[in-house]
């Protein structure tokens, strides 16, 4: 799989960077793991069509992870003119979350009458398939309202983890698993805060990890602050992984 990181920045954007959103490609198969307010334009400037997409998963329903959907898939149809199916997997009330979220940006637009046609699935114990994909999910510590999760993504013998936005919970240690790369959110250096990971914290668990490799993504102000001092990898847009 190749991880393009299209937007690596919390919610307000800190340091200029965008809302989180990653582009994955698996040989034929291309997705979106989660897709911030910035997402379209970000996408626009590394040249990467929504035409291209083939499924897009939702960690959570948080603005800067999933607030940019409406305007792709109103690209996706009035520009594009798209005409294959769009799956989107996601926490319970993917489906009625995505549709009053487009209700509320574009009131009279009906994205179940578009071009193409959307395919929604939600997380549950088991695992899920996007194409040629296999996707398992884990609730998180984060906003309840939300309905936060981390996901890993399975393409043949590669694993991609995720552990969306979390503080710490047992689960991350399910999530991160063997995985060949863990994305995982680091919010703060030292400040220990219930709904968000610190480099603190996850410094000190890491002996702990099996992942083959770790890479801080969702940085705040904090976490900008002392960057210098990190010796885990950061995430930046623009950043491409091959694993």
């Amino acid at each position: 799989m190749r991880i393009h990181f299209i937007g690596t920045g919390d919610a307000f954007c800190s340091g200029g960077s965008n809302q989180t959103c990653f582009y994955v490609t698996a040989e034929e198969y291309r997705f979106l793991i989660d897709c911030g307010a910035t997402s379209l334009k970000a996408l626009s400037e590394h040249q990467i069509s929504t035409n291209e997409i083939d499924g897009i998963i939702i960690s959570h329903f948080h603005g800067d992870h999933y607030g940019g959907l409406p305007y792709i898939l109103l690209e996706a149809h009035f520009i594009k003119a798209r005409t294959t199916p769009l799956t989107i997997i996601g926490p319970p009330e993917v489906a009625e979350r995505v549709t009053a979220l487009s209700d509320i940006a574009y009131p009279g637009v009906d994205i179940s009458k578009f071009s193409y046609r959307l395919e929604f699935k939600e997380f549950s114990e088991g695992a899920l398939t996007m194409g040629p994909l296999e996707v398992q999910s884990f609730p998180v510590i984060h906003a309840a309202e939300a309905n936060p999760y981390g996901v890993r993504v399975q393409y043949k013998e590669k694993v991609l983890a995720f552990s969306g936005d979390s503080g710490w919970t047992e689960n991350l240690y399910h999530i991160e698993r063997d995985a060949d790369l863990f994305i995982c959110e680091c919010n703060y250096f030292d400040t220990e805060m219930p709904y968000h990971l610190s480099y603190k914290k996850i410094k000190e668990v890491l002996p702990n990890f099996s992942c083959k490799e770790v890479i801080l993504n969702h940085l705040g102000p904090e976490m900008l602050k002392n960057r210098s001092r990190c010796e885990l990898p950061t995430a930046h847009d623009g950043l491409i992984i091959n694993i």
